[in-house]
């Protein structure tokens, strides 16, 4: 059986701010999704465990050069977005 259950990509935005401004210590209204995260002072440390925090929450193995294929929050969470309807549809194992 499919499993129906998709993340929105606003979902996965709104996520994703939230970390980046807990990352580089500013308010959420503050982080514009369309800047390259290295733009708003995300360092390679905190690009490897942004990673590893989005494959704790959505279940996914993610690639630490997420980050640099994907630069923006807004990149990042229409991949994201993508992978776990991916995800989502995939048949349960028998």
């Amino acid at each position: 059986m499919f499993s129906t259950i998709v993340t929105p990509t606003t979902t996965i935005r709104d996520w994703l701010v939230g970390r980046v401004a807990d990352y580089t210590e500013r308010a959420p209204h503050q982080v514009d999704p369309t800047v390259a995260l290295a733009e708003l002072g995300i360092d390679s440390v905190s690009a490897v465990t942004l990673c590893g925090e989005i494959e704790d929450r959505w279940s996914l193995d993610i690639d630490p050069t997420l980050v640099f294929d994907y630069p923006t929050i807004a990149d990042i969470a229409a991949y994201l977005a993508a992978e776990t309807a991916l995800a989502d549809r995939a048949p349960l194992a028998a």
